[in-house]
């Protein structure tokens, strides 16, 4: 019993370094006989990126397709059930532990490698082996599916609507606060919190970091923006989307809990696979996480030109995707970009025993 709470301790550090919105680290665990209870912590974020809790449900596919990768490396064989109590939606789900072979996921390796990157990328397109690469990967999930883009003209409309993002965050004062009171300025910020956006991690050159810590005071970004300094802005990380060799998306056929764990887990086993072959990713997901609440009617937190700017730019994505009944839960940009600067901390696993 001993080993077998060691292996999950292991497993469980392992397995955290799973994406995140915010790098928000939502969940907790516990861990009895045979088996690993993983449960949300809302409060971890309240956001309107996270409406319903969607986002941080994508999250916990991605920890999840990270524990089952790592178990099978321990010798474990694992079955997942999702959601196992109606009316408990915070737990997300078991995951059942068998003893087992050792069998080692060649992504295994590069959970703790897989980093987000925001430098431009080159524009070379994907190889035949590498668009074969991850169609292969992510069919290995049943219940979504992804789709890459690799045309010029729509890579530059889905960059500028991506951007659409960091218009409205830096015009939005709820979002600017929030964006704002998660970043850690300085690496002693970083090692304490180890929760948040370390700022090299945002790749800024230093011209512009001085700049952005100007924008993180409201009323002077109010100022600004009268002279359409969010919109500015906008379009300078259009241009560093639009430096890539594809667009990505991930879909599923509903906008259940279960689907958007679904997309988390396929985004997790594209993003490990491209970090195995020397690739970077950066997800572009804002857009696509302000429509679940637009949608369900949650509209009271955006000005009216907001929600214009983001319901087109969700139009303009779905329409270059070609998606009509299906979900867009992911959109990411990838390429080559070198080795960033920062990768995000990790908290170590909450687990009670």
């Amino acid at each position: 019993m001993e080993n077998f709470k060691e292996d999950i301790k292991k497993i469980l550090e392992v397995a955290v370094h799973a994406p995140s919105g915010e790098n928000c680290q939502p969940w907790r665990f516990s861990v009895r006989k045979n088996e690993i209870d993983i449960f949300n912590i809302p409060e971890r974020d309240q956001s309107l990126y996270n409406y319903g809790q969607m986002a941080s449900y994508v999250a916990h596919g991605a920890l999840i397709e990270n524990i089952l990768i790592a178990s099978s490396a321990f010798g474990y064989r694992a079955k997942l059930n999702l959601f196992p109590e109606v009316g408990d939606p915070n737990l997300v789900a078991i995951v059942f532990l068998e003893q087992g072979t050792p069998v080692e996921d060649p992504l295994h390796r590069y959970i703790q490698r897989r980093c987000t990157n925001r430098k431009p990328y080159n524009t070379a397109p994907l190889s035949t082996d590498q668009l074969a690469a991850f169609t292969a990967v992510a069919e290995e999930i049943a219940g979504g599916k992804l789709i890459l883009i690799q045309d010029r003209k729509k890579i530059k409309t889905l960059a500028r609507a991506g951007s659409v993002n960091e218009q409205v965050m830096l015009s939005n004062e709820f979002l600017h606060k929030f964006f704002f009171t998660h970043i850690n300025w300085t690496q002693a910020q970083e090692d304490k919190k180890r929760i948040g956006f370390y700022i090299k991690t945002l790749e800024l050159p230093p011209p512009a970091q001085v700049i952005f810590k100007i924008f993180r005071h409201w009323p002077i970004m109010k100022v600004l923006n009268k002279i359409g300094m969010a919109k500015a802005a906008a379009q300078g990380n259009a241009k560093i989307y639009a430096s890539c060799a594809a667009m990505g998306t991930v879909v599923v056929p509903h906008k259940t809990p279960q689907d958007f764990i679904t997309a988390g887990r396929i985004m997790q086993r594209v993003w490990l696979k491209a970090t195995q072959i020397g690739l970077n990713i950066q997800p572009l997901t804002g857009v696509l996480f302000f429509m679940q609440g637009i949608r369900a009617g949650h509209t009271e937190q955006f000005t009216p030109a907001q929600l214009n700017l983001i319901r087109g730019a969700y139009a303009s994505i779905k329409n270059v995707f070609d998606v009509r009944d299906e979900e867009i839960v992911m959109m990411f940009r990838i390429g080559e970009g070198g080795e960033p600067n920062a990768c995000s901390s990790r908290l170590p696993p909450q687990i009670v025993i």
